[in-house]
């Protein structure tokens, strides 16, 4: 049964990963970042998960921490691409592979600068609920499968 921290995360750099934000925003969208990338770029970064599960179906409460790197003198690119995040993930209809997302919301952001003096690093926290589409119940010591929703 899994929790789908990596269905959430799938999705997310999906929405993420759109001509809004490499084309027109001309920024990079990666989970790991390899030296010498070109700024502006996008980072996923930490994660935290909270069983949110049900009696019958697995879910999980996540925050996801999005990181934006630019180094355009002012903040003005971060916070350009900080809204454009905003835009793609705030309170959207995200399909999360093998579950339902309840709900994905911004929490808060914040901008600082690197040690470097350069670079602007931007953060931006989201709030997801997801729950299965698969219910579970536990019968004589086995588990028992039920589809309860319709998969997209």
């Amino acid at each position: 049964m899994s929790i789908g921290q990596f269905q959430l995360q799938s999705a997310i750099y999906s929405a993420l990963n759109v001509s809004a934000i490499t084309t027109d925003l001309s920024c990079g969208v990666y989970d790991e970042v390899i030296e010498g990338n070109t700024y502006p770029f996008i980072t996923l970064g930490e994660e935290t998960a909270i069983d949110y599960s049900t009696k019958d179906l697995t879910g999980g409460e996540y925050t996801i921490n999005i990181h934006i790197w630019s180094q355009y003198k002012g903040s003005k690119e971060t916070k350009q691409i900080m809204d454009k995040v905003h835009d793609l993930l705030h309170d959207i209809d995200l399909t999360v592979t093998g579950f339902n997302l309840i709900n994905l919301r911004f929490e808060y952001s914040d901008i600082m600068r690197d040690p470097d003096g350069v670079t602007r690093h931007g953060v931006m926290r989201f709030r997801a609920i997801i729950l299965g589409l698969t219910i579970y119940r536990r019968k004589n010591g086995s588990t028992e499968r039920f589809r309860c929703f319709n998969e997209n």
